[in-house]
């Protein structure tokens, strides 16, 4: 254990230390029962200006495609005309000879060796997309990469070297379900994984039934910003301007490419949008930078590198086919679930019953998956957790509709984790842990029912026509409230850490490199070190698009403000600490003090028993540089090498790649969303009308509620769209995708969805620092097949087959 020792300078220039900074025991170090300090303004308060608010709304925020360099050049890739092919020649003269063409790289490029991509179990294939010869799915950049003076000739070069490339086609596949008849490769080994004994549920069971839930047609996140990087180099050193979530994992990427030290290697983290999970993950924006490194080394000029959207490079995550079996017992107790799921994508360290383990008690689960390889693009975590929040509204649903039970009672009698009931939590878990014991799902439940009015609205499946001939439906989901923290990873992927400085003035700087795609990260920041320092929020600022040695966890699994508040907090702190320390040794104000009769508000420090006898902090400042920094791993001693015990049963992740059952450092998540949905079925278009939604989350504890509701309404938002409008399509004889750009894609207007009421639950019994957690990832995963049970409370007929189009309502109700 680091023990810390503040020090300063004396006027006649000698070095003095203060006491050391007491060192923290393990069970101080259990971050989430860190209280809010007691005169707190900012925590929890709305009508808070965003720190970007200003450079956004002027137009001077900058984007990585706003940067532009002197000589800068252009590159731009060729993308794949067909399905699956590969290039048996490519004639390069004509294009090399346009005016403005500087440099045309292809995949078989002599002077160019291009290393095996040193990726994570998540990126499993970084260049070959962009330098390859073979396009495994429509508009796969492929082949060449041309470089010219301006973005036009790249076109133009781009449309001579397609005509002077020769193709092989190869057949293509696009359905799962008919790949795996036809024994195609497998992007892994299937997976067998069962918990308790699932053939000894479904004998305990009244009933069982089976049926199949399928996501026909994939969506994307149809992002308005296009992948961009943009590179320069200066002797042995380059510049990097990234793209995408993790700037980070850049500098080891090119360390290892070109031999040099990571500290010759800078990479700022402009403003982005439009990610959301996918595109980052599949390792796009670290080729992107890759690619333009090369590029601006060879022709000794910067280089920006433009991914246009004239096809989207990806799409989600739940495409595939989920079969069925459940038991239960006839007043709603769920006895085992079985699962048979060919799923298209990428597969990740977990699967589709995940969110099933963790939000009930369900005793016993099996799953056997597959992952056939189709001719489709790369796909992975858009929103992640959509493919197993379907199956929690699955299960809850049929069982309830086959029992005729209200939907919510069953969610209630099966809540739970990992096999266990409520009640056995309220007793072994929470008060080990420090929680209350507080019923977050019945809180959540509560409050969506009486905002959607759903002891008066829910009926019998068919049973409501409204005076305009529609049918009317409602329905409603509930899972867990997720957030990434060290131990529900088992493995934080990198370090996190933090600095904070106060500035000569007595503004305070938050130092912490992260990637800004629009959430109001550094608000929360700011309104949290503000409090726990004792200054205006004002004066308060984050510095996140350099790296300051300072790296704080991405854009990711609703973990950003949940984790990187440790180590923020931890150094806010230690700040305060130092200064009121120095006020009592430099400032005679205070002589005679000890820090403990100190404090500080509004930036002063003043005596605690005469409030009057006080001096802004930044006198203290202008004496002596105060600094203070903090590292999660400092921090995670009261989780780390916990071994696994009957009180945290079962597993609670798997191992990348393999799917080996492991217990990391596994705690039960005690919170939950509830989410409601109204709508109206034309029984003679089948066009289904959402009219009202109610989202409810349990946030733990909200530090920016203005921020939580923006991603509760975009989130839901997103969800809906997915379950009834956006889907990419392709042609049956060629694979082309047919609206994969922003002019054919589907996505809603304000007016295609009705109203969305937003309602924030704290129970403080989450595992992020005060007892919070993250909603990002959340709406837009939870709801994207609630439509679902509200369509069948409508219609009275179940439609299995998403997204849930006109058509096939007319077909369920027997007109098409």
């Amino acid at each position: 254990m680091r023990h810390i020792s503040n020090a300063y300078f004396s006027g006649d220039g000698r070095r003095k230390e203060t006491e050391e900074v007491k060192v923290l025991t393990l069970e101080e170090k259990r971050w989430w029962l860190w209280q809010v300090p007691e005169k707190a303004k900012y925590i929890g308060k709305r009508g808070l200006p965003r720190k970007d608010a200003r450079d956004k709304a002027s137009g001077r925020a900058l984007y990585c495609r706003d940067i532009c360099l002197p000589g800068m050049v252009y590159a731009k890739s060729l993308n794949s005309p067909f399905t699956h092919a590969k290039i048996k020649s490519m004639d390069t003269s004509r294009a090399e000879k346009l005016p403005g063409v500087l440099y045309v790289l292809r995949w078989d490029d002599p002077e160019i060796k291009w290393p095996p991509a040193p990726t994570s179990s998540m990126r499993p294939r970084l260049l070959a997309p962009y330098l390859s010869p073979m396009a495994e799915f429509y508009g796969t950049a492929v082949g060449a990469i041309v470089v010219a003076e301006d973005e036009e000739t790249c076109d133009e070069a781009l449309k001579i070297l397609m005509e002077d490339t020769e193709w092989e086609e190869y057949p293509f596949i696009l359905d799962w379900e008919e790949a795996l008849k036809k024994g195609a490769e497998e992007m892994m080994a299937p997976v067998n994984w069962e918990f308790g004994n699932v053939e000894e549920g479904f004998k305990q069971a009244d009933r069982v039934i089976e049926f199949t839930v399928r996501k026909s047609e994939e969506d994307t996140w149809a992002g308005v910003e296009g992948g961009v990087a943009v590179a320069a180099w200066q002797g042995d050193r380059v510049e990097i301007w990234h793209y995408g979530h993790g700037p980070f994992g850049v500098k080891t990427i090119l360390s290892q490419f070109y031999g040099i030290p990571e500290s010759n290697i800078i990479v700022h983290a402009p403003y982005h949008g439009a990610l959301f999970g996918g595109i980052t993950w599949l390792g796009y924006p670290d080729a992107l930078a890759a690619i333009a490194a090369l590029l601006a080394r060879k022709l000794k000029r910067p280089v920006k590198i433009l991914d246009d959207y004239t096809c989207f490079r990806g799409a989600e995550w739940q495409l595939g086919t989920y079969k069925f079996k459940v038991g239960f017992k006839n007043d709603g107790t769920i006895t085992a679930v079985k699962l048979e799921t060919v799923l298209v994508g990428q597969p990740l360290p977990e699967h589709s019953l995940v969110k099933l383990l963790k939000s009930t008690k369900i005793p016993n689960m099996a799953i056997h998956a597959v992952w056939p390889k189709v001719n489709r693009p790369h796909r992975m975590c858009y929103r992640h957790g959509s493919q197993h929040c379907n199956v929690v509204v699955y299960v809850i649903n049929r069982v309830a509709a086959e029992l005729g039970m209200d939907p919510t009672e069953v969610a209630l009698k099966n809540d739970g984790w990992h096999g266990h009931s409520m009640e056995w939590i309220n007793e072994h878990i929470k008060p080990a842990e420090g929680f209350p014991k507080r019923d977050s799902l019945k809180e959540v439940i509560e409050i969506g029912k009486k905002a959607i009015g759903w002891d008066e609205k829910w009926h019998p499946p068919g049973a409501k026509r409204l005076p305009n001939g529609k049918y009317h439906g409602i329905g409603f989901m509930a899972v867990e409230q997720w957030a990434w923290v060290p131990f529900t990873v088992g493995n934080f992927p990198r370090p996190i850490s933090a600095g904070i400085k106060v500035n000569k003035d007595g503004s305070i700087e938050i130092l912490g490199w992260r990637s800004d795609g629009g959430t109001a990260f550094s608000t929360a920041y700011c309104q949290v070190v503000a409090d726990e320092i004792g200054v205006p929020y004002e004066s308060v600022f984050h510095s996140h698009f350099e790296d300051h040695g300072f790296v704080l966890w991405q854009m990711g699994g609703s973990a950003g403000v949940v984790s990187n508040l440790i180590p923020i907090i931890a150094a806010a702190r230690k700040v305060k600490q130092m200064i009121l320390e120095y006020a009592t040794q430099l400032l005679g104000s205070f002589n005679g003090k000890k820090p403990e009769e100190l404090d500080i508000e509004d930036g002063f420090v003043f005596e605690k028993a005469n409030p009057e006898n006080k001096v802004h902090i930044s006198e203290v400042a202008r004496r002596i540089t105060i600094f203070a920094s903090a590292d999660l791993y400092d921090y995670i001693e009261a989780i780390a090498n916990r071994k696994s015990s009957e009180v945290y049963k079962g597993p609670a992740s798997f191992q990348p790649r393999t799917f080996e059952l492991i217990e990391p450092y596994a705690k039960p998540n005690l919170i939950r969303q509830a989410h409601f949905v109204e709508v109206e079925v034309d029984p003679e278009t089948g066009k289904i009308d959402v009219t009202n939604v109610v989202v409810v989350n349990d946030v733990g504890r909200a530090i920016n509620p203005d921020a939580i509701n923006g991603q509760q309404y975009g989130g839901a938002y997103m969800g809906l769209a997915r379950n009834h409008m956006e889907a990419i399509y392709y042609d049956p004889l060629t694979g082309v995708r047919l609206n994969d750009n922003l002019l054919g894609y589907c996505v809603p207007l304000m007016n295609d969805i009705g109203k969305i009421d937003c309602h924030i639950v704290e129970t403080g019994m989450a595992y992020g620092p005060y007892g919070m957690a993250g909603c990002s990832e959340a709406l837009g995963a939870a709801l994207s097949m609630v439509l679902g049970p509200a369509v069948y409370n409508a219609i009275g007929k179940w439609i299995d087959d998403f997204p849930i189009t006109p058509d096939k309502v007319l077909k369920a109700l027997g007109k098409a």
